[in-house]
């Protein structure tokens, strides 16, 4: 297999126009506010996937340890974060309209099994989750990835692992070689842009801050598997990405145990690849697996995995995919007129957006976020006093286009 398979998709077979998007949340007890699995909370985020499993779908356990990480319902699933944040990913479809169809089901499964017990919040970092928490999903791989990230001396991965969550498009180009280049040129110009209009993470640790915390988190992790790939306008992107991937330190040699994995600067894929490590060399499925350790603002695995974006409310939850998927499907040109105009205004990127949308969901949707954006003021309160404002045992009712 080539190195760049993983990367790119088959451009010999038409690409259909498929999107997708994973969720991320956190969940409190709808009482005491202690997020899942910690003391004072009356479930974790394993009991919410057993409750689920009881009638539906099919729990996913870690090979190595039998931990509960997620549950399968046949084409969406649910995956559980390390520091217990609750997964949704949709199943791809061909609209907007299919995809807000999966994830209202989705989250009304999740809020059944919360019972009314949970609160659930959409924010970039957890509000309240203090100082001390732990790792609560105790997958192999989360040992290994926070054994990792705590070797590298004021580094964040471990605030990535346990505090942030994400709202991630998934986007399929359709078109040839140009078409996909084109995209990924565009993904990476506006992404200054996006994180801004996507900002929202303003609690972390119980404490108010003044931008987004996630996005801070994220500029402090391993630098070299993270922020903006150097691959834009790259005559073959593909390769410029494989050639970044390769000089991005390795946290998950293959089958190693834990004590023999490499630390933070110990090992990159190019080193692995030519000296071994512990006798080991990689094989094309460690770099399949490499290949998604990397966390880039935008990730190239055949689609595009739009990265950069705080978690939202669930009023706004399909915002960034429409915004997503206009922009890089019927968007293109009028984007790259207005990056030539050099304007800063991010509202009016949105409005740019919202006017190229075809589709009536999308325009709906956008529109209902650029009226929020223009009428956003800090909330004014405590962490705790935004949880319960913000957070809700229905989600599912929270999308209400």
């Amino acid at each position: 297999m080539s190195k760049l398979d993983a990367i790119r998709p088959d451009f010999s077979k038409p690409v259909e126009p498929l999107m997708g998007i994973e969720i991320e949340m956190f969940g409190f007890d709808s009482e005491s506010l202690a997020p899942l699995g910690t003391p004072g909370a009356r479930v974790s985020s394993q009991d919410l996937m057993q409750r689920i499993a009881s009638s539906q779908g099919k729990l996913k356990k870690d090979s190595l340890t039998g931990e509960i990480i997620g549950l399968d319902l046949g084409c969406g699933n649910f995956s559980l974060e390390p520091g217990g944040q609750l997964e949704y990913a949709s199943c791809p479809g061909l609209t907007l309209q299919a995809l807000l169809d999966d994830l209202r089901t989705g989250l009304s499964i999740l809020e059944e099994a919360g019972n009314g017990q949970v609160l659930f919040l959409d924010h970039g970092t957890n509000p309240l989750a203090g100082k001390d928490l732990p790792l609560l999903v105790p997958k192999h791989r989360y040992k290994i990835l926070d054994r990792y990230f705590s070797s590298q001396p004021g580094g964040r991965g471990v605030h990535m692992m346990r505090y942030s969550a994400t709202a991630q498009p998934n986007v399929d180009v359709p078109g040839g070689h140009s078409e996909w280049q084109d995209a990924i040129n565009l993904t990476l110009a506006l992404t200054p842009f996006v994180k801004q209009l996507f900002s929202n993470s303003w609690f972390f640790q119980g404490q108010r801050v003044e931008s987004s915390e996630r996005q801070r988190i994220w500029d402090g992790i391993d630098a070299s598997r993270t922020g903006i790939p150097p691959v834009a306008f790259q005559p073959d992107i593909a390769s410029a990405y494989a050639a970044w991937g390769r000089q991005a330190g390795v946290f998950l040699a293959g089958d190693l145990p834990l004590e023999k994995q490499p630390l933070y600067g110990e090992l990159t894929w190019e080193q692995w690849e030519t000296s071994g490590w512990h006798g080991t060399f990689p094989s094309d499925q460690d770099w399949e697996t490499h290949l998604g350790t990397l966390f880039p603002d935008l990730r190239l695995r055949r689609f595009l995995e739009v990265r950069m974006v705080d978690a939202q409310s669930f009023s706004h939850a399909l915002a960034p995919m429409a915004f997503w998927a206009v922009a890089l499907r019927e968007g293109r040109a009028r984007l790259w007129h207005w990056l030539e105009l050099k304007s800063t205004s991010v509202l009016e990127l949105l409005e740019v957006v919202a006017g190229c949308a075809e589709d009536g969901l999308a325009r709906s949707v956008l529109g209902s976020f650029a009226e929020y954006k223009r009428g956003f003021r800090p909330f004014e309160g405590s962490a705790a006093e935004f949880v319960r404002h913000e957070g809700t045992t229905q989600p599912s009712r929270k999308l209400t286009w």
